[in-house]
């Protein structure tokens, strides 16, 4: 008799274990599924690429969809402001009349800050979630981004269900930090 109650006491544990880690990502699936039934979604972020020795800071606009395209429009600083870009999963170039703006690369060459929003909206919208959970009433979603046997880290902090802050992390060292506003999906 004492074996069969600690079975189902054992039992009983396991599942509740479980639906906590259900309830626990159940936000960042319903943020995920929200996101692609909208189609995209648009947002402003001030952005810092950390490239050891220096810092750069800029502004884009970002208009992102589902399909990974993302337009980016700079506004910060204001010598750059209302040059334009597309950028897909494959890559992208930001030009305005012959002229071209680069901030240099990240982990070891793979990651133009630049791109920052659209890394940062593609994890949300479909790279693998390695953990989440809740502080106070912040909640922060790891999402895992792998390529040419690297891997990125992308951590996003929601409130109130929407996201505020993003960092890029390489190496375990944070390479570009997103502070987002004025999200909204299409």
């Amino acid at each position: 008799m004492r074996r069969v109650f600690a079975v189902l006491t054992l039992c009983a544990l396991l599942l509740c274990g479980c639906a906590k880690e259900e309830d626990v990502l159940a936000p960042a699936i319903e943020f995920r599924a929200a996101l692609l039934q909208a189609g995209g979604c648009s947002f402003r972020a001030k952005i810092e690429a950390d490239f050891g020795d220096c810092v750069e800071r800029f502004a884009v606009d970002c208009e992102f969809t589902t399909d990974g395209t993302a337009k980016l429009t700079l506004t910060e600083p204001e010598t750059i402001a209302g040059i334009t870009a597309t950028v897909t999963e494959r890559g992208g170039r930001i030009t305005y009349d012959g002229m071209s703006v680069d901030f240099g690369l990240l982990a070891n060459g793979n990651v133009k800050p630049a791109a920052a929003p659209a890394l940062t909206a593609l994890s949300w919208s479909g790279e693998y979630i390695a953990a989440a959970g809740w502080e106070d009433d912040v909640y922060r979603v790891t999402y895992e981004k792998d390529f040419d046997e690297k891997r990125l880290q992308i951590d996003t902090y929601y409130k109130n269900d929407l996201p505020f802050l993003a960092e890029v992390c390489y190496n375990n060292q944070r390479i570009l930090k997103l502070e987002i506003s004025d999200f909204s999906l299409h």
